[in-house]
């Protein structure tokens, strides 16, 4: 498998943080979700898409344990994400890790899990 091509993304209140292993891309969320964030998680995203296909990735885990708050403008970013990746030929799978003490995160999570149940799951830590 060759080199991941996706760099950390730091702003002063957003971050993404990128960790391939074997077949699964490791992505860290943290800090707030807002409209300064869905900028560079929209850009994220397109490059993201790029190297599951790149590297054959099967699954993609979002840890968004240290993410604090999520609006609209970024979960419409997750959509795309994943709409992208619900093409036939790829069997890239997306798991959430959430934390259970922030009940938004799975509440908000769960409307993607519902839309694509085959590719989504979330899981509560």
């Amino acid at each position: 498998m060759s080199s991941l091509r996706l760099e950390s993304v730091v702003t002063d209140s957003f971050g993404i943080e990128p960790d391939l292993r074997d077949d699964t891309l490791a992505v860290k969320l943290s800090g707030t979700g807002d409209m300064a964030a869905a900028g560079p998680l929209n850009s994220y995203f397109k490059v993201l898409h790029t190297e599951v296909i790149r590297l054959s990735i099967n699954a993609v885990e979002f840890d968004v344990r240290s993410l604090y708050f999520l609006n609209s403008s970024c979960l419409k970013a997750f959509i795309s994400f994943i709409c992208g990746l619900a093409n036939p030929g790829l069997k890239c799978k997306i798991l959430f890790i959430t934390d259970a003490r922030l009940g938004w995160q799975r509440r908000s999570l769960t409307a993607l899990e519902r839309m694509s149940p085959e590719l989504v799951s979330i899981t509560d830590t």
